[in-house]
Protein backbone atom coordinates (compact mmCIF):
# COMPACT_ATOMS: atom_id res chain seq x y z
CA UNK A 1 0.00 0.00 0.00
CA UNK A 2 1.48 3.38 -0.92
CA UNK A 3 2.55 5.56 1.96
CA UNK A 4 0.35 8.52 0.90
CA UNK A 5 -2.78 6.32 1.00
CA UNK A 6 -1.89 5.06 4.48
CA UNK A 7 -1.30 8.58 5.81
CA UNK A 8 -4.50 9.93 4.24
CA UNK A 9 -6.55 7.03 5.62
CA UNK A 10 -5.03 7.44 9.09
CA UNK A 11 -5.77 11.16 9.15
CA UNK A 12 -9.37 10.62 8.01
CA UNK A 13 -9.95 7.93 10.66
CA UNK A 14 -8.48 10.17 13.35
CA UNK A 15 -10.64 13.13 12.30
CA UNK A 16 -13.76 10.95 12.22
CA UNK A 17 -12.98 9.68 15.74
CA UNK A 18 -12.45 13.18 17.13
CA UNK A 19 -15.62 14.48 15.45
CA UNK A 20 -17.65 11.54 16.76
CA UNK A 21 -16.38 12.03 20.30
CA UNK A 22 -17.04 15.78 20.21
CA UNK A 23 -20.55 15.40 18.82
CA UNK A 24 -21.31 12.60 21.28
CA UNK A 25 -20.31 14.76 24.25
CA UNK A 26 -22.75 17.46 23.20
CA UNK A 27 -25.65 14.98 23.14
CA UNK A 28 -25.37 13.88 26.78
CA UNK A 29 -28.48 15.03 28.62
CA UNK A 30 -27.84 16.60 32.02
CA UNK A 31 -29.28 14.83 35.04
CA UNK A 32 -30.76 17.46 37.38
CA UNK A 33 -30.45 15.34 40.52
CA UNK A 34 -26.86 14.41 39.74
CA UNK A 35 -25.90 18.03 39.10
CA UNK A 36 -27.48 19.26 42.34
CA UNK A 37 -25.85 16.45 44.35
CA UNK A 38 -22.42 17.11 42.84
CA UNK A 39 -22.61 20.85 43.49
CA UNK A 40 -23.98 20.24 47.00
CA UNK A 41 -21.01 17.95 47.73
CA UNK A 42 -18.64 20.68 46.54
CA UNK A 43 -20.44 23.28 48.66
CA UNK A 44 -20.30 21.06 51.77
CA UNK A 45 -16.59 20.37 51.22
CA UNK A 46 -15.75 24.07 50.78
CA UNK A 47 -18.16 25.81 53.16
CA UNK A 48 -19.84 23.21 55.36
CA UNK A 49 -23.60 23.16 55.70
CA UNK A 50 -26.19 20.68 54.50
CA UNK A 51 -27.14 19.29 51.12
CA UNK A 52 -30.70 20.41 51.85
CA UNK A 53 -29.46 24.02 51.62
CA UNK A 54 -29.10 23.62 47.84
CA UNK A 55 -31.73 24.18 45.18
CA UNK A 56 -31.30 24.06 41.42
CA UNK A 57 -33.09 25.10 38.25
CA UNK A 58 -32.55 24.90 34.51
CA UNK A 59 -32.23 27.85 32.16
CA UNK A 60 -31.27 28.47 28.58
CA UNK A 61 -28.00 30.09 27.65
CA UNK A 62 -24.35 29.41 28.38
CA UNK A 63 -25.09 28.11 31.87
CA UNK A 64 -27.76 25.47 31.47
CA UNK A 65 -28.19 24.79 35.16
CA UNK A 66 -27.98 27.00 38.25
CA UNK A 67 -27.59 25.74 41.80
CA UNK A 68 -27.88 27.95 44.85
CA UNK A 69 -26.46 26.73 48.16
CA UNK A 70 -26.81 29.16 51.05
CA UNK A 71 -25.17 32.41 49.91
CA UNK A 72 -23.27 30.79 47.03
CA UNK A 73 -24.53 30.47 43.45
CA UNK A 74 -23.05 27.97 41.00
CA UNK A 75 -23.50 27.78 37.22
CA UNK A 76 -23.07 24.52 35.29
CA UNK A 77 -22.47 24.61 31.52
CA UNK A 78 -23.22 22.04 28.79
CA UNK A 79 -20.01 20.15 29.54
CA UNK A 80 -20.55 19.95 33.31
CA UNK A 81 -18.04 22.65 34.19
CA UNK A 82 -19.05 24.40 37.41
CA UNK A 83 -18.33 28.08 37.96
CA UNK A 84 -19.09 30.20 41.00
CA UNK A 85 -21.17 33.33 40.41
CA UNK A 86 -21.02 36.48 42.47
CA UNK A 87 -24.06 37.62 44.43
CA UNK A 88 -24.78 40.29 41.78
CA UNK A 89 -24.93 37.72 38.94
CA UNK A 90 -28.10 36.03 40.14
Amino acid sequence: MPRSVLITTSVLVLLAGVAGFWLGQRQVAPDATGIINAVAARYIAEHGGLAADCIGWQEAGAAIFHVRCGDMSYHVDHFGIVSVASENDI
